[in-house]
């Protein structure tokens, strides 16, 4: 295998364990740090037959939930066929897709699309095609995003890679702003012909089912094992060259009883959220599903667990500096740098000095030196002029003095 320098292995390994904001979809923005998220597998059955969204969205607000993921290309599902459950409760409900979309995003919901893939031509009885169906839904006004479930069908298929990079590839050229995410099983090990980085390096995110109780193992050992075989094999990728294929990492929980296996046990969600947290840093958690879960436990833990990292006061102002990781990373050529500055009541602006440095310590570019009120900022670099390679952003402002790593790849 190719021998990487050091920096630019634990620069990228880094993109895993840290709170990366996600790519900026073509309708919004990218999820924000500390976001904490559930599944609604089927919400046309939510709450008798989801007629009414205040109370499904009364209900994920209680609990401090920033994104939903519904099912939208599955089955019954594929959301614009007549024929199918989803489609004929969003029209005779709402009007349609779109309608329901903006009532979520109006409670400051993001909703992003699911859609599980066979890797199979056709496999939707007609001549509509995978590619076809998530372009379909990534058309959809306002949509935030999809989510693709590929498991065992792509694990077996024999062009499995060439499948996955063509499907990865069609709906990137059709909707190049799009967020993508993968999920797919928690270990590698045992899954390893799957075709992992022809996903990943054309995804945003790697979101896991680290479902424990299903298997049944502890909450803390399902953690551990996830986090440290995807660190081992993203170091082999990185080295055979696939360093996009580093991708940050949010897991999706065990919810409830999945029918096999044990069921979740009181606590496990608090230590789901803390470890995701507190131990490897992940950009956020999610739960599956909100339908399946009925115990008052798992709904109380997860209310209390994953709170945000910069705590809002009663006037909004931020109660801590954060520089926030850029994205997208990697990145050609230019990268946005999120930070937010903190203050009192008084709302004292304070001087920020935000830099860029190689490896070496030199510096390449000032980006911000000007005072700031607190609140939340965005700066963009522009790598065009620059080659290659893993770069450092400072900042400082008061006593506060961060920096984080990012990777320019042209």
């Amino acid at each position: 295998m190719r021998k990487y320098s050091i920096s630019l292995l634990v620069a990228a390994l880094a993109m895993i364990l840290t709170l990366i904001p996600w790519r900026e979809s073509s309708a919004q923005t990218y999820l924000p740090i500390d976001a904490k998220g559930i599944y609604i597998w089927q919400i046309w059955t939510s709450h008798g037959g989801g007629k009414n969204l205040n109370t499904i969205i009364s209900k994920l607000k209680s609990v401090g939930i920033s994104w939903i993921v519904i099912k939208m290309g599955d089955g019954d599902s594929y959301y614009n066929r007549p024929s199918k459950s989803l489609y004929n409760w969003a029209t005779t409900n709402y009007g349609g897709m779109d309608s329901v979309i903006a009532i979520f995003h109006a409670n400051g919901i993001k909703l992003f699309a699911f859609q599980y893939v066979y890797g199979i031509p056709n496999n939707w009885g007609n001549s509509v095609t995978e590619t076809d169906v998530a372009n379909s839904i990534l058309s959809i006004p306002e949509i935030d995003g999809l989510l693709i479930d590929a498991e065992q069908e792509y694990d077996v298929l024999s062009n499995r890679d060439a499948a996955a990079a063509a499907y990865c590839d069609n709906i990137r050229n059709t909707n190049p702003f799009s967020f993508i995410g993968l999920t797919a099983w928690s270990r590698i090990v045992g899954h390893s012909t799957f075709p992992w980085v022809a996903f990943l390096e054309r995804v945003d995110v790697n979101m896991p089912q680290a479902y424990w109780a299903a298997r049944p193992t502890s909450v803390a050992n399902e953690l551990n094992l996830m986090n440290s075989q995807f660190a081992s094999y993203t170091s082999t990728w990185i080295n055979q060259g696939h360093l996009a294929a580093a991708k940050p990492i949010m897991p999706i929980g065990q919810g409830e009883y999945f029918g096999y296996g044990a069921d979740v046990a009181t606590g496990d969600i608090k230590s789901f959220c803390d470890l995701s947290k507190n131990t490897y840093n992940y950009a956020g958690v999610s739960l599956w599903e909100y339908n399946q879960i009925s115990k008052a436990s798992v709904w109380s833990e997860y209310t209390a667990a994953w709170q945000p990292t910069s705590v809002l006061d009663e006037k909004n102002i931020p109660s801590e500096y954060v520089l926030h990781q850029n994205y997208p990373n990697p990145f050609n050529p230019v990268t946005t740098i999120g930070y937010t500055i903190s203050g009192n009541l008084s709302g004292k602006s304070e001087n920020v000095l935000i830099r860029v440095f190689d490896v070496l310590g030199n510096e390449v570019a000032t980006l911000v030196n000007e005072p700031k009120a607190p609140g939340y900022y965005e700066v963009q670099f522009d790598g065009s002029k620059y080659s290659s390679g893993v770069y450092l952003y400072r900042i400082i402002s008061g006593n506060y003095v961060s920096t984080k790593k990012f990777v320019l790849m042209k």
